[in-house]
């Protein structure tokens, strides 16, 4: 009854002064949304990112030839990377151990048509059947061509999502003919949609075609333009990668001041430094909440506390009436506890709101969504940090001289 009798008398004092508890409802509400909705945008980025590795294959690793970048002492601008050929490609089969699936590429932009639409500078790349595998790719539609297309260069292609909607709108392109270059080529299958790549390319918009097809008859070239190796296990990346350095190195030899013609992409190294990234991202990003929400408890406090002030002749009257000072003390923490649990439950459900919103203006593939734990953390931090700043007014109360509080000013 007496705990009933403080809650009473603190409730009767928060609607008093509806405007000032709104104000401490808005601090504390503000404090956890803005710390839940940044934390929650933050983890979306991450798994944003690492589902863009993800797509290139977890253990994979990639070699590129990268062009002299001087000839003659000046600088050369626009060359042609030529330098990865079918020697590097079989060394590199036949030395290495632990290799799951390897796929040579050769790409190229062209003009690929259907019917009465057409794609300009239409990105096809050439790859091997294993290509399939090694970018865990799944099929809407049909099937990938085979080794066998590869060994004769047949003239079949493979579209991604958004190609085959450009070029055939939403009927099904399967065993339809489309011209690559001006030259007939049947369209096996459809790749599943994948988002965009961190390139800001991706599957969606290139067309595949058997490797020999695209370098023998479409591009009419003997080099490749990357080379995709998929490794057996996680912990060999490494491994591999200098392996496959130190194969190259011994045909690749550095021109002048350049380095070696090739770049090694290990997709382990991007996804470990993501993650490192990632992790110091998401320490700022909770230092920085536990500031908005230390700010907001500081609000808090300065609003308890010009209440308490201008509340001197009521605290006086109740302690001149037999109050005691734990009964004041309890009033104002009640008070404070009641407008912070309040405030944080605002908060959090302004939190799930902020995140669709951001979610679908970002186009966020990995979707923004409410993390409870991230929420919940955010809420018992905002309340305890209110409570212990409300405090501080509610033992001035509490102490508050009555004769004082009550004389005249």
């Amino acid at each position: 009854m007496h705990t009933f009798s403080i809650a009473k008398t603190a409730l009767r004092g928060l609607w008093r002064f509806r405007l000032r508890s709104a104000l401490i409802i808005l601090s504390a509400a503000l404090g956890v949304a803005g710390v839940t909705v940044s934390a929650n945008y933050s983890e979306a980025g991450r798994n944003k990112v690492l589902s863009q590795l993800r797509q290139l294959g977890t253990n994979v690793i990639v070699i590129t030839p990268r062009p002299a970048r001087t000839s003659g002492g000046r600088t050369r601008t626009g060359s042609l990377a030529t330098t990865l050929v079918s020697r590097d490609y079989v060394e590199i089969r036949r030395e290495i151990e632990g290799l799951q699936a390897t796929s040579a590429t050769s790409s190229g932009l062209f003009l690929v048509k259907a019917g009465d639409l057409s794609k300009n500078n239409c990105a096809v790349l050439g790859t091997e059947a294993s290509y399939v595998h090694i970018r865990n790719f799944s099929l809407a539609a049909g099937e990938y061509f085979t080794d066998e297309d590869d060994r004769r260069a047949a003239r079949v292609a493979v579209l991604g999502a958004v190609a085959a909607r450009d070029l055939f709108g939403e009927e099904s392109p399967v065993g339809e003919r489309i011209f690559i270059n001006r030259l007939p080529f049947v369209v096996l299958g459809v790749i599943a949609e994948r988002g965009e790549d961190l390139d800001g390319g991706g599957a969606d918009n290139t067309v595949y075609v058997p490797l020999s097809t695209a370098m023998h008859r479409l591009a009419n070239i003997e080099y490749y333009s990357a080379l995709a190796v998929s490794v057996v296990s996680w912990q060999k990346m490494a491994e591999v990668g200098s392996e496959a350095d130190r194969i190259l190195s011994r045909t690749h030899r550095p021109v002048g001041n350049d380095p070696s013609d090739y770049q090694i992409l290990n997709q382990r190294t991007l996804i470990e430094a993501e993650s490192a990234a990632s992790k110091r991202l998401r320490g700022y990003v909770e230092a920085v909440g536990v500031s908005v929400l230390f700010i907001a408890g500081l609000g808090i406090l300065a609003i308890s506390w010009i209440s308490v002030k201008e509340r001197a002749a009521e605290i006086g009257l109740r302690r001149a009436m037999g109050a005691t000072k734990a009964q004041v003390f309890g009033q104002f923490i009640f008070e404070a506890a009641a407008l912070s649990v309040l405030g944080c439950a605002i908060g959090l459900f302004i939190s799930v709101i902020g995140a669709q919103i951001i979610g679908e203006s970002l186009k966020l593939p990995a979707r923004l969504n409410f993390n409870f734990a991230v929420a919940s953390q955010a809420g018992i931090v905002a309340l305890a940090l209110n409570l212990m700043f409300a405090s501080i007014p509610a033992y001035l109360a509490a102490t508050l001289d009555p004769i004082r509080a009550l004389r005249p000013v």
